[in-house]
């Protein structure tokens, strides 16, 4: 298993909270290196959000979470969805 295999293993054991956390500065390290090669025009996405719209995000999903208004999957159970997802996308 390769390094950032076995980083994105542990990753994605961590609970939702720790795992937000972690995709938020994984994020922000993006968006530095995004602005640093396009001049700081557009974020990874192309839309345009700025680092502080997707921190008030995490921070709004993650207050859901906890006050019991939202339930939380598995990472590794919502990526097998995607997969299959597009996998009968590219079918069709």
């Amino acid at each position: 298993m390769s390094q950032r295999e076995a980083v994105l293993q542990q990753a994605l054991a961590l609970p939702t909270e720790d795992r937000a956390y972690v995709a938020s500065i994984l994020e922000r390290s993006l968006d530095r290196a995004d602005r640093q090669s396009t001049g700081g025009t557009l974020e990874p996405d192309g839309r345009g959000d700025s680092s502080e719209e997707l921190q008030r995000e995490l921070e709004r999903r993650s207050a859901a979470y906890r006050a019991g208004s939202t339930t939380a999957r598995p990472a590794a159970e919502v990526l097998a969805d995607l997969n299959c997802r597009q996998d009968r996308e590219t079918e069709i």
